[in-house]
């Protein structure tokens, strides 16, 4: 009997962190700032931190479950905007691949304590989410790659790197 209330406890405890990340993503990723037609916002930072302190399918689980509350109006997107139309829209490839985001860091960060490791899957985690977002970003718009890049993706990479470091930071602090 006490493995079962452990497994029990364990699972409230895990789901619980998921739920603090989610409403950290909702507290933060509103907050932002214009860049073109990309906002810069603490959600990528929310999301990493999610990857850092929770097992990958929570880590996953935790950055959905933001998605759908922006999809379901809460506005906790870029800007406190809500609905389909973010998420379907220019920019909603880099939010659907928040999941992979947090689930990929998670991976790394289950693996290794090394932290250059982990500033790599921070890195690989930033990687798929241009990637997924530009190429969203591409069939939306019409505009090219190199257009795409400079619009969405290079002024973003150093911020994102710093906000990576970041979240690694406090995860290890939390932990």
């Amino acid at each position: 009997m006490p493995t079962q209330f452990s497994s029990s406890a364990g699972t409230v405890r895990g789901l619980t962190r998921a739920a603090l990340c989610t409403a950290c993503a909702c507290l933060l990723a509103p907050v932002s700032i214009p860049i073109g037609p990309v906002s810069l916002t603490l959600g990528v930072f929310a999301i990493l931190l999610a990857g850092a302190l929770l097992p990958p399918a929570l880590a996953a689980l935790s950055a959905c479950a933001y998605l759908l509350l922006g999809f379901a109006g809460l506005p906790v997107f870029a800007g406190f905007a809500a609905g389909p139309g973010v998420l379907f829209g220019m920019t909603g490839g880099y939010l659907l691949a928040y999941p992979i985001m947090a689930w990929l860091l998670s991976m790394v960060c289950e693996k290794t304590r090394s932290r250059g490791v982990r500033m790599a899957g921070v890195a690989l985690a930033n990687l798929c989410c241009y990637l997924l977002g530009t190429a969203w970003f591409m069939a939306a718009t019409g505009m090219g790659l190199w257009a795409s890049l400079s619009a969405c993706v290079i002024p973003f990479i150093l911020p994102d790197l710093a906000k990576g470091w970041c979240a690694l930071w406090l995860a290890e602090r939390l932990r």
